[in-house]
């Protein structure tokens, strides 16, 4: 029964990938436990030729069948898998398989690098290898070269004119060259294009009435076509109905708008070609002046090489009459037809003799042998890719794994984490959970789910001209002082330094101690904008005043009066302060309860009442943000790149604050506190001592000194109740009665 070793990070199970047995775990685990199930092949810090290597259907994504495939091939052609998970792109010949195919590809490329002796394969060696192979006329990929002719004159000259007419493809050794559908499908267009030419032989005289002199004449006619028939149709509309006419030509407006501007321009030509006006008898055409100027060359060409030719008696005319126009499009009918079905080929670049040669010729027979070769070189080429994969697989697959599978590399921020780009430093804080994207907006419209605190920054290199966008988590500290413009500096992962600005803010809660402190800050900010609101106010409304009495001034001494000076309303005034009385009076008595009734708490009782007001105050947002702060998620991060993230990659506070580094200042420092010019603090302690002082004085006052408790009718108590009692008559007044 297979093994499965799993650990725990960040509240999330996962495969642990380090031993042999792990790697057979992972091709029979259940995808379910997979952190991720698809990945980008670009953008990644992984070798992108081992994930193209991988990504066998060339999507562009690595996927988890492919992943499982790859797992498949490693332990196939290892039998010591302890080589594999050194990570190194070199292994011994001793690690492969018995029956591994690699194996007897390993010692011929050896061979061919001069390293016979060699017991151990490297990637370089490899690629050495299959780039001296590649170089070959017959190196296996399917595609026959010039080269691959040999001293054959006659197939190389067939294989370079398939190759301008059908596109080629590209051989590795660099050069173009055609595949076996692509020589016949060359052979086949060559003979439709013999009987498409042969076509127009047997019918000449109507296909090509012009002669040699057809081609010319209707390339002149299809270039003033449209507009002739336009102006044609204009013209018969405006004799329908002469009111029509004005609309039909160009108006005013239409003019202003070339003015400096060329005529040749696209709004000149999209005049009619002449001036539209109602005909007495048959439309006709001026083919001299009159002509909208951005077509006169246009007409002249047509009229050399088209109109004479076909008509010799209107060479003299200086018109078109539409009956003409007619006739002429119904002479060239039969070559238009006729140029539609052409086929869509490159082979009618060639004469019909060449093409006649290539149909006739028995190429394809010819060229046989050669794709023998070719494809006889396949096995060789297939087991060259091979031995390259292998070697990038002993290299990479492993770190592909724990950045896939699991994500083990990231919970351990180790430097080979796939989708980490590098460092930014900003605001006194180095943030390394930083990921490269395309573009901010599109990736922010996801991203934001994951709940972390998104910080969007362009980065330039310095001394040149690339740029590149990185989204940056930020996991300790705040955010106050992060807003859209702030620079700080980006570290590669290469080390290069970039300049970074911040272009864009997802805000969300970075630490609970924020949140504690956001109601305060809210209160504050509140307070602050409204006394400058107020104060922005108070000075418009003075200036204001000043310059409506400035004018007033003018104005009045202008006019020889002197300026009046409003009288002074001593009701509204007087309405006014009582309102303000009556408003401060009722603050003060609510003050005087709060302070007279806080003061009659004990001292254990006033602090449960303090850090009651403090927690009913901060409270919601503490715990908005804990929750929030809980939620963090790596995954929307990763998806708006085009992952697919399976597992809950939870970014805890633990690994934020691992992922974020505060300033500390290194063991051993000494700092010298005498700052000349250290700001003066607000006197926090010599305040709170005199309200200690002060409460102490109100808590004796009302508690010992009887003048203090009688003015506040602290000692007033109700007066007795003395109740008569009336003593019973005793037994003798009542006989003596």
């Amino acid at each position: 029964m297979q093994k499965y070793n799993f650990f725990r990070c960040g509240g999330l199970d996962q495969i642990r990938i380090r031993e042999p047995e792990d790697l057979a775990a992972v091709e029979t685990l259940d995808q379910k436990l997979w952190v991720a199930l698809s990945m980008p092949v670009k953008g990644l810090r992984l070798d992108e030729r081992t994930l193209a290597l991988i990504d066998t259907d060339t999507d562009g994504r690595v996927r988890a069948p492919e992943i499982v495939a790859a797992v498949k091939f490693v332990r196939e052609n290892f039998s010591d898998l302890k080589t594999f998970f050194a990570e190194k792109d070199t292994f011994p010949l001793s690690a492969l398989a018995a029956g591994s195919p690699v194996a007897a590809t390993a010692k011929c490329i050896l061979e061919r690098v001069g390293k016979p002796d060699q017991n151990e394969l490297s990637l370089a060696d490899a690629e050495a290898a299959g780039a001296s192979f590649d170089k070959q006329p017959f190196n296996g990929d399917g595609v026959i070269v010039p080269a691959s002719a040999g001293e054959n004159a006659e197939l190389a000259a067939f294989i370079v004119d398939a190759t301008n007419a059908t596109g080629g493809n590209d051989d590795l050794s660099g050069t173009k060259g055609i595949s076996a559908e692509q020589a016949a499908a060359f052979v086949k267009s060559a003979g439709e294009i013999i009987a498409w030419r042969e076509s127009a032989e047997k019918n000449a005289e109507t296909v090509r009435p012009l002669g040699a002199e057809t081609d010319a004449a209707f390339a002149a006619f299809s270039a003033v076509r449209i507009k002739i028939d336009d102006f044609f149709a204009r013209t018969r509309l405006a004799s329908f109905d002469t009111a029509a006419a004005t609309r039909l030509n160009p108006t005013q407006d239409d003019f202003a708008k070339l003015a400096g501007t060329d005529i040749s321009s696209a709004a000149a030509k999209d005049f009619p070609l002449a001036r539209i006006a109602p005909a007495d008898g048959e439309p006709a055409l001026t083919l001299g002046s009159g002509l909208n100027p951005a077509w006169t060359e246009a007409v002249s060409a047509f009229v050399k090489n088209a109109l004479v030719p076909a008509m010799p008696e209107l060479k003299s005319a200086g018109t078109l009459p539409e009956s003409a126009w007619t006739k002429l499009c119904a002479l060239f009918a039969p070559f238009e037809k006729w140029l539609a079905e052409k086929p869509a080929t490159g082979a009618d670049a060639l004469p019909s003799e060449r093409l006649r040669e290539i149909v006739s010729g028995n190429f394809l027979e010819k060229l046989a042998p050669l794709f023998e070769k070719e494809d006889a070189e396949k096995p060789l080429r297939a087991a060259l890719a091979d031995a390259e994969r292998l070697c990038r697989y002993s290299r990479d697959l492993a770190v592909i794994l724990r950045n896939f599978v699991s994500f083990s590399e990231f919970y351990q921020q180790s430097p080979k984490t796939a989708f980490l780009a590098g460092k930014l430093y900003m605001d006194c804080r180095t943030c390394s959970l930083c990921v490269k994207v395309d573009d901010a907006g599109t990736h922010s419209a996801l991203a934001a789910k994951s709940d972390c605190c998104l910080v969007y920054c362009e980065c330039r290199r310095r001394g040149g001209d690339e740029k590149m966008t990185v989204v940056t988590a930020f996991g300790d500290g705040d955010s106050l002082s992060l807003y859209v413009g702030r620079n700080g500096l980006f570290y590669d992962m290469n080390g290069a330094d970039w300049d970074a600005t911040i272009v864009k803010i997802i805000e969300n809660p970075i630490s609970v101690r924020q949140a504690f402190w956001t109601p305060y800050r809210k209160v504050a900010k509140f307070i602050e904008t409204q006394i400058e609101n107020f104060a922005a106010s108070r000075e418009k409304k003075v200036d204001s005043d000043l310059a409506s009495g400035a004018g007033t001034a003018v104005t009045n001494t202008t006019a020889g009066t002197p300026a009046a000076k409003p009288a002074f309303d001593v009701a509204k005034f007087a309405g006014i302060f009582a309102a303000i009385g009556l408003a401060i009076g009722a603050i003060g008595a609510a003050l005087t309860a709060a302070v007279t009734g806080f003061l009659t708490l004990a001292p254990w009782q006033m602090l449960v009442a303090i850090a009651a007001i403090i927690l009913i105050i901060s409270a919601p947002s503490m715990l908005i943000a804990a929750m929030k702060l809980r939620r963090r998620t790596l995954g929307p991060i990763l998806e708006a790149n085009g992952w697919a993230i399976n597992g809950n990659v939870k970014i805890n506070i633990p690994l934020g604050k691992a992922f974020t580094e505060m300033p500390k200042k290194p063991a051993g420092s000494a700092t010298a506190f005498s700052d000349p010019y250290k700001q003066k603090s607000f006197p926090f302690g010599k305040l709170i001592c005199a309200l200690v002082l002060l409460g102490i004085a109100i808590w004796a006052s009302l508690t010992y000194c009887p003048f203090v408790r009688e003015k506040l009718g602290l000692d007033k108590t109700e007066p007795a109740t003395q109740t008569e009692q009336v003593a019973p008559a005793s037994p003798a007044a009542d006989t003596a009665k």
